[in-house]
């Protein structure tokens, strides 16, 4: 079981995802404004796969691009809080075996995700697994290793969340993963570089 499968899996991990992390209008939009973002840059439209969706954040964001659009996620709760937020596909399962064939999405999404995977391995595992399901597009977040907050971690000048928080990674690493499976990265999105941990990238098929 991953960190981040620990974590939010508990019974209540919904509604504790829900309130206590995006209490303020502008801490829950800002995730849908950068994904929105994106996907109208790439000119998405078709089949979306969410994984994992969390809470369901991004479900009326990816709606607009999508004629059919999938959440995932392997927690029970956070799914019957989607579900509450608005009527979509939702399906209970692991991004670590998603249960769906080859190429099945045109696009897929992952948010606030790699971040709670400490291992290289593990990273790239999950890479791997949203790849594979892909036939076009992945938009996913990480943390930047290159930010300043992580830099500060790095120096110990601020103390790193432990085994059970979120972890840096670097671009380099992402992106010789995703060449692995046959992706190519087109580009990065980030509130402010260097500062901001929270960084998106879109990545393509090239075979």
């Amino acid at each position: 079981m991953s960190d981040a499968t620990d974590k939010w899996s508990a019974p209540h991990s919904g509604e504790h995802y829900a309130s206590a992390r995006f209490r303020s209008a502008r801490a829950a939009g800002r995730d849908p404004r950068t994904v929105r973002r994106l996907l109208e840059r790439h000119g998405v439209r078709g089949a979306l796969l969410d994984a994992p969706c969390g809470t369901g954040r991004l479900a009326s964001t990816l709606g607009r691009f999508g004629r059919r659009v999938v959440s995932l996620d392997l927690s029970a709760s956070m799914l019957a809080r989607a579900r509450a937020l608005m009527p979509c596909a939702a399906v209970q399962g692991s991004v670590h075996a998603l249960p769906f064939p080859d190429r099945a999405f045109d696009v897929v999404v992952s948010c606030r995700f790699l971040h709670h995977l400490h291992e290289r391995e593990a990273r790239a595992a999950a890479l791997r697994e949203l790849a594979r399901v892909s036939e076009r597009l992945l938009v996913a977040s990480f943390w930047d290793c290159a930010s300043w907050p992580a830099l500060r971690v790095r120096l110990g000048w601020r103390r790193d969340e432990g085994a059970r928080g979120r972890c840096a990674c670097s671009r380099g690493e992402l992106e010789e993963a995703l060449r692995r499976f046959g992706f190519r990265v087109l580009g990065y999105s980030t509130g402010l570089r260097f500062v901001s941990q929270q960084t998106f990238f879109v990545a393509e098929r090239v075979r």
